[in-house]
C-alpha cells in the first residue's frame, strides 16, 4: 500500500514539520508545495492519491478534479474554506499523527478506494476467556500483549466485552468495533486503511481498538461478521498476534472466536464459588471442541488458594493478588516476577 500525497501550505515551517513527521510512515509517498501555482502545475503531471491544502493558498478556488482525495486543513483564521464545502475537512493544528490517522480514515472511506491488498503473514488470535466474572481476564489479556510486544512481536488488543473493562485504561474516543465491522462488509471500503485510522496507542503503548459502547451494539453484531474482521486483520498485516478480551457468557460472538484462535486462555480466581462456575463450565461442549487450545491463568493468588480441582488444562501463569496497584504497576510486577508463560502461551 501506497498513497502518493501532496502537502500545499505557503508556511515553509509547518510544511516542513508536518512533512518530516509524516515521512515516518511507510505508506505515504510526500511531496509539498508552497504556492498554488506550483501545485496546480503538478496535478497537471502527476495522479496524487491525495491532496492536503490551506484553502488560504490561493484567493481563488483550487481544481482538484484529477485527485482521488482533496482535504482542506482548516482553521480558526483560514478565510477561504467555505470555497471548498464538498472537500473532506481536517483541522490543521493538532497532532500530526492524528492528521495522518484522519486522512487516511477519510481516503478510505470517501475517496472510491476499493483495492484491498494482501499483506497476510501468520497472525496468532489469542482469545481470553472466563465464565468467572471479575477474574481479571482483562488485565490477563493486557499482560499477553505487553509481553508479547517485549518478545519482538506486533501485539493488538481487541476488547468484544458487552461492557468493556479496558476501557477504565483506554479511554473509548470514537467507534471501533463496530465501524470495523461496518467497514468490512462494505466493499467499497479499504480495510487496511480504515484500521489503521482506528488504531490507537494505549497503557504500555499496546496498540488497541475501542470495543462496543452499548450493549446494544454488542447484541447488534453478529459471530459471523466478528469472524469476517479478524480475518481481514489478518490480511491487512497490521499485527501478527491478535489478543482479544471475550465477554464472559458464550454466545455466536465467543463462539466464534473460539473456533478460530490458535489459544485459548481461560482466567481463573479461587474461591468455592468461582470453583463451582469453573466445574459448570467444564462439562459445557465447547469446553470439549477446543479444550486442546485451552490454558489456564489462576489469577488473584494468595497463600492456600484454591482452584478448580477438576481443570486439566495446562498452567500458563499464577498471578498475584496486587489489590490497587495501577494496571501499569501489574503488567510490571508480572514481568518482572515471570508469572505469565508467554512462551507457551505464542508457541500453542
Amino acid at each position: 500500500m501506497n498513497i502518493l500525497l501532496a502537502i500545499a501550505d505557503s508556511n515553509k515551517e509547518y510544511l516542513r514539520k508536518i512533512s518530516e513527521e509524516l515521512q515516518g510512515y511507510s505508506d505515504l509517498t510526500i511531496y509539498v508545495y508552497t504556492s498554488a501555482d506550483k501545485l496546480e502545475n503538478a496535478m497537471e503531471n502527476e495522479s496524487f492519491d491525495v491532496v492536503m491544502f490551506d484553502p488560504d493558498l490561493s484567493e481563488s478556488r483550487i481544481n482538484f478534479s484529477r485527485v482521488k482525495m482533496p482535504i482542506c486543513l482548516y482553521s480558526e483564521e483560514a478565510e477561504n474554506t467555505s470555497l471548498y464545502k464538498e472537500c473532506a475537512h481536517i483541522s490543521k493544528y493538532q497532532r500530526i499523527s492524528k492528521i495522518y490517522k484522519d486522512m487516511i480514515r477519510a481516503y478510505a472511506e470517501k475517496a472510491g478506494y476499493s483495492y484491498e491488498s494482501d499483506h497476510a503473514g501468520k497472525m496468532s488470535v489469542v482469545a481470553v476467556y472466563s465464565p468467572i466474572g471479575g477474574s481479571g481476564k482483562t488485565t490477563v489479556a493486557l499482560a499477553i500483549a505487553d509481553l508479547a510486544a517485549k518478545k519482538g512481536k506486533k501485539p493488538l488488543f481487541l476488547s468484544l466485552e458487552a461492557l468493556c473493562s479496558a476501557d477504565a485504561l483506554n479511554p473509548y474516543q470514537e467507534p471501533g468495533i463496530v465501524a470495523l465491522a461496518e467497514a468490512a462488509a462494505d466493499e467499497s471500503v479499504n480495510f487496511e486503511l480504515k484500521m489503521k485510522g482506528l488504531m490507537k496507542q494505549g497503557v504500555n503503548d499496546i496498540c488497541y481498538v475501542e470495543g462496543f459502547e452499548r450493549l446494544a451494539d454488542h447484541k447488534a453484531v453478529s459471530g459471523e461478521e466478528i469472524e469476517d474482521v479478524i480475518h481481514k486483520i489478518q490480511k491487512s498485516g497490521v499485527c501478527d498476534i491478535l489478543i482479544i478480551d471475550l465477554n464472559s457468557g458464550i454466545g455466536s460472538i465467543e463462539a466464534a472466536v473460539m473456533k478460530i484462535s490458535d489459544t485459548i486462555v481461560v482466567t481463573e480466581k479461587p474461591g468455592e464459588l468461582c470453583s463451582m462456575k469453573m466445574q459448570l463450565f467444564l462439562r459445557q461442549g465447547i469446553v470439549n471442541e477446543y479444550k486442546k487450545k485451552m490454558l489456564v491463568v489462576h489469577n488473584f493468588a494468595e497463600s492456600n488458594s484454591s482452584y478448580c480441582r477438576q481443570n486439566a488444562f495446562a498452567e500458563a501463569g499464577l498471578i498475584h493478588n496486587y489489590g490497587n496497584l495501577q494496571m501499569k504497576n501489574i503488567l510490571h510486577a508480572i514481568e518482572k516476577n515471570g508469572e505469565m508463560d508467554i512462551d507457551r502461551i505464542l508457541e500453542s
